[in-house]
């Protein structure tokens, strides 16, 4: 970001490395189930080489994919709602209806996918939708929250409470971060208007002081977890804030930074995997976001990479919302529990379903997910904004 104004007319040039990282954590995240489907645990492969060991690692970094996912989406919603606010023209009715509609565009058929698949799969497999094989799979329901259907549990997805007030829906677990999404969607613009609005006239004091004690009542309400891990998507707010001076140092600098920047990312990845605290979320999210202010920028060209990096950018909410449930079907109704050695049958079946969930991914974000904006523009015009 190199000026608010340049932001907009650079934003393409920009979003090229960053449509890359996105993409590639919703392929991470969907890989890291292929193979605790797939392949037995690490700990029980008999003599794993370096290419079994690199493959492990590589797909057992998901959850902080997840974080990456948080800053990224702090840097885009937590920025633009300050961009907004600088500009005096943040609207809630406008901002309220951008962020409902790219939610449920996606949301909505990976819930009918979920209940279509899980319905096929706990017909013939209802031991696995009871949390019969979670031990084996270290993922899906548990025999203690076993997959639950019911209307109550899907209009509280439907209102992101999972987690909250309801269990995920279905053997969809991956929907967990979609709550952390939308309370910080709400909260942090309630806090950043408020806070905004006190320094205004008297009456849009009164204002700002009743959306800062809003957003300060649902953070108390909300779960601890959630709330700590809020942490990690505002530092992509602060990516935002300090990506000028960023921008401002010599080339020969940043060069440096992106050097440096990308081994404290790996390093805290490879902590992510001990007991370490520069492997928590937060150490992950904090060398992403410090490695993440001098990536900002048209600094980079690649032909190959422009629309292979946009095309997964693009499927990869709807990606991450309707891989699990295909997965879990499979899983629970072809392999029926059994695991495989890593080895060349394995990873042909890693691959096709890889391919598979993609291809079902893309189908539906053609159908749904891309007409969000066309979808949103209606709605607007029905509501006579």
């Amino acid at each position: 970001m190199k000026t608010r104004n340049s932001e907009e007319s650079g934003a393409k040039a920009r979003d090229e490395l960053l449509d890359a990282i996105r993409g590639l954590s919703a392929l991470m995240v969907l890989a890291a189930h292929i193979r605790g489907f797939v392949f037995l645990d690490f700990g029980e492969l008999t003599h794993p080489g370096p290419v079994a060991k690199a493959f492990y690692f590589g797909t057992g970094i998901h959850h902080q994919a997840v974080m990456v996912f948080f800053v990224l989406s702090g840097y885009f919603v937590g920025g633009g709602v300050l961009r907004s606010i600088q500009a005096d023209r943040f609207a809630w009715k406008r901002y309220a209806l951008a962020r409902i509609c790219r939610l449920w565009m996606a949301l909505i058929p990976a819930l009918v996918l979920t209940l279509v698949c899980d319905w096929v799969g706990g017909t013939l497999a209802p031991e696995a939708y009871g949390g019969g094989w979670h031990a084996q799979w270290f993922s899906g329901p548990t025999e203690s929250s076993p997959a639950r259907h019911d209307a109550i549990t899907l209009l509280g997805n439907l209102a992101f409470l999972q987690t909250i007030s309801v269990p995920v829906f279905g053997s969809n677990g991956p929907l967990w971060s979609l709550a952390n999404e939308f309370w910080y969607y709400l909260t942090f613009p309630l806090l950043a208007v408020g806070a905004w609005n006190l320094a205004k006239s008297p009456k849009r004091r009164i204002f700002g002081l009743v959306s800062l004690l809003t957003g300060v009542s649902v953070l108390c309400w909300l779960p601890l977890p959630l709330v700590s891990k809020g942490a990690v998507w505002l530092l992509g707010v602060v990516v935002w804030l300090l990506a000028t001076f960023a921008d401002q140092l010599p080339a020969r600098s940043r060069h440096l930074w992106r050097i440096t920047g990308a081994c404290a990312f790996v390093a805290t990845l490879v902590l992510s995997k001990t007991d370490s605290p520069l492997g928590s979320d937060f150490a992950v999210g904090l060398a992403f976001a410090i490695w993440m202010m001098v990536l900002l920028g048209p600094w980079i060209r690649c032909s190959f990479l422009r629309p292979v990096s946009r095309f997964f950018s693009e499927i990869s909410y709807t990606l991450y919302v309707t891989h699990f449930p295909i997965l879990f079907l499979f899983a629970a109704t072809q392999l029926k529990g059994s695991q495989l050695e890593f080895g060349p049958k394995g990873v042909g079946l890693f691959l096709l379903l890889f391919l598979g969930c993609i291809l079902i991914a893309t189908l539906l974000w053609w159908l749904f997910e891309r007409r969000t904006n066309d979808v949103r523009k209606q709605i607007s015009r029905l509501l006579g904004h």
